[in-house]
């Protein structure tokens, strides 16, 4: 009887054994799926990140190179409106040039007038 009783503790204690083996590998196989699924979830928001990385250093690239053209182009407006404001200054010394010289033909000719008058 005790050797029956011990027979049956031993096939109870390898039934255990067998069934906490069998629950171990079961939570070693739950545990590599959560880490998997973990370090998925995580390297596809890293790899999201990257991807917004490079597409924002993509932009700002272009923004850079966008906005040396704009000035380069503001640079040649300025350019071309100094050169217009000078030409129109000097259309303008033109003008005055030409105003004071009618003046001075209308004051030859009143004075060539008058003195034709009194001979």
């Amino acid at each position: 009887m005790l050797a029956s009783m011990l027979k049956e503790h031993q096939a109870k204690q390898a039934t255990r054994k067998d069934q906490q083996e069998k629950r171990r590998k079961e939570a070693t196989v739950a545990a590599l799926n959560v880490t998997k699924a973990l370090v998925g979830n995580v390297n596809n928001r890293v790899s999201l990140a990257y991807t917004n990385e490079k597409r924002l250093d993509a932009e700002a690239r272009q923004l850079q190179a966008n906005a040396a053209q704009f000035a380069k182009q503001s640079m040649q407006w300025l350019s071309l409106l100094q050169v217009f404001s000078m030409f129109q200054q000097e259309l303008g010394d033109v003008e005055n040039w030409a105003k004071s010289i009618e003046v001075d033909m209308l004051t030859i000719s009143s004075a060539l007038e008058y003195a034709l008058k009194d001979t």
